[in-house]
């Protein structure tokens, strides 16, 4: 199980909108030069939103900003090394700036150099509430490392800053990881009610369902998270189960089949599949299926 919210994320381009710095530098009338920076970054000329940057840090007052938008730049180009100096810089200059701090630990942790990563992002929280990304990013940390206490605190933490279907869907994860599957199906509602759109959020709600004995509720969440993203391949496959213990069966083996199409070898569906062939007194073609269950791999 992943989680959605890697710990590799970068701040939204804009963080900084409010700043203006005086100059030009061959801009439209009335733009500034960190908005005229931000502008060639959103428009991908990254190489041109370097030389800027860099030619306005070349003057007698450096200033924060620009190195970090330098050091997002360097991101986007995928050159975390120097991005981790730019950061550093703006960090020396503003010690206390919890955006600075939190895209240092993104350059840290693409650099492989985790526990660094995770002093910068706790450095992030601790000033000004810190960002929703840091908080984030530690969740994702924590969780990978099987600590769920400082998890559940972390993406917690995110949503209090700021309430979206993935924060909601990363504690969610959380929890769900536990086997608590009653507080994970609440932040999996949650995340929906934040983006109804939200495929994967209706997904692990139907899991969560499933794992609970609410079969009917859960074939809901699966059609509909099915209807949203056909990529969750998985669906077809618990949809399916669901059926079966609704015993509508025939959907069950046409939904069964389909997920045979995507994982051939999977000895769980197969399984499944035999049961439902049995149902409909299909015994031969259940036989058939028992067999492969018994050599094929196991699905997640």
């Amino acid at each position: 199980m992943t989680l959605v919210c890697p710990g590799l994320n970068v701040l939204p381009m804009d963080t900084l909108g409010q700043a203006s710095l005086g100059g030009t530098h061959g801009a439209a009338a009335g733009e500034s030069l960190l908005d005229r920076g931000k502008r060639l970054e959103r428009e991908g000329l990254l190489r041109e939103a370097e030389e800027l940057y860099r030619s306005a840090l070349a003057g007698d007052q450096p200033d924060p900003r620009l190195h970090y938008r330098l050091g997002c730049t360097y991101l986007k180009k995928g050159d975390a090394g120097a991005a981790e100096q730019a950061f550093r810089a703006a960090v020396e200059l503003e010690p206390d700036e919890p955006r600075y701090l939190t895209n240092l630990g993104v350059a840290l942790d693409r650099l492989g150099r985790r526990d660094d990563a995770v002093r910068a992002y706790k450095r992030a929280t601790r000033h000004n509430g810190g960002t929703v990304v840091a908080h984030h990013n530690l969740g994702a940390i924590y969780a990978e490392q099987g600590l769920m206490e400082e998890a559940v605190r972390s993406f917690a933490a995110a949503i209090a800053l700021e309430p979206d279907a993935e924060g909601h869907h990363n504690l969610g994860l959380v929890h769900y990881r536990n086997d608590d599957f009653v507080r994970a199906l609440e932040h999996f509602r949650q995340a929906v009610g934040c983006d109804p759109g939200y495929a994967v959020g209706h997904y692990y709600c139907g899991l969560c369902q499933m794992k609970t004995g609410n079969y009917a509720a859960a074939a809901k969440d699966f059609r509909r998270a099915w209807q949203l993203d056909a990529r969750l391949t998985r669906t077809p496959f618990y949809l399916g189960c669901c059926l079966h213990k609704l015993e509508s069966f025939t959907e069950a083996h046409r939904l069964l089949e389909q997920a045979l199409e995507s994982f051939p070898d999977d000895g769980r569906i197969h399984y499944q599949l035999a049961l439902t062939c049995d149902a409909l007194g299909l015994h031969p073609e259940a036989r058939t299926h028992y067999a492969r269950a018994g050599s094929g791999s196991r699905g997640r």
